[in-house]
């Protein structure tokens, strides 16, 4: 690769890095995901494929979740992961996040049925939140929730907040439940 190319590249990860571009934070937010799932204990079986890929030429896959892992210790299990990143402005005037676009969460259902592995919705909530002492606590937050759980295409604050976990801790996989 010559000059201009690796300068190109090194503009493209400086971009991926600072840009407020739906797709590139979702894409940062996936990567994020992927690595709290230790390359010991999990595979990678399958990924979607990037906008740039399919900007190409579109792949069909890319219409199932975004991660598909085996857990590679005791009992075993594969399953899949669907990465969604929101800001407050996906809120509706009902007071609920949006999460899927018409279509989406059935199409999700068809696939866990399908496929037979459960599918895990892996939420980023960049916001601010007011704590129990008035204080205000900014995120990002992070919900993990079962996709068997969610009945609608927008959630309600209560909802997620019984799937709150640490925007950094490891995923581990026991008995089925993803945590």
């Amino acid at each position: 690769m010559g000059f201009f190319g690796k300068v190109g590249d090194f503009l493209n990860k400086v971009d991926e890095t600072i840009s407020s571009d739906p797709h590139i934070i979702g894409k940062r937010f996936e990567d994020h995901v992927e690595s709290l799932f230790s390359t010991k204990w999990f595979t990678v079986v399958e990924k979607t494929h990037s906008a740039k890929v399919n900007q190409q030429r579109y792949v069909e896959s890319s219409l199932n979740p975004d991660l598909i892992f085996r857990y590679n210790g005791p009992g075993g299990g594969t399953f899949a992961v669907e990465c969604k990143y929101r800001s407050p402005a996906s809120f509706n005037k009902k007071g609920m996040l949006e999460l899927f676009k018409p279509g989406q969460l059935e199409r999700y259902r068809k696939f866990s049925v399908q496929r037979n592995v459960p599918v895990f919705v892996i939420i980023e909530l960049d916001a601010y939140a007011e704590l129990d002492d008035g204080t205000m606590e900014d995120g990002p937050f992070m919900f993990n929730i079962p996709l068997s759980e969610i009945r609608y295409d927008a959630l309600y604050p209560s909802v997620l907040e019984k799937y709150e976990r640490p925007f950094n801790k490891p995923f581990f996989w026991k008995g089925g439940q993803l945590y």
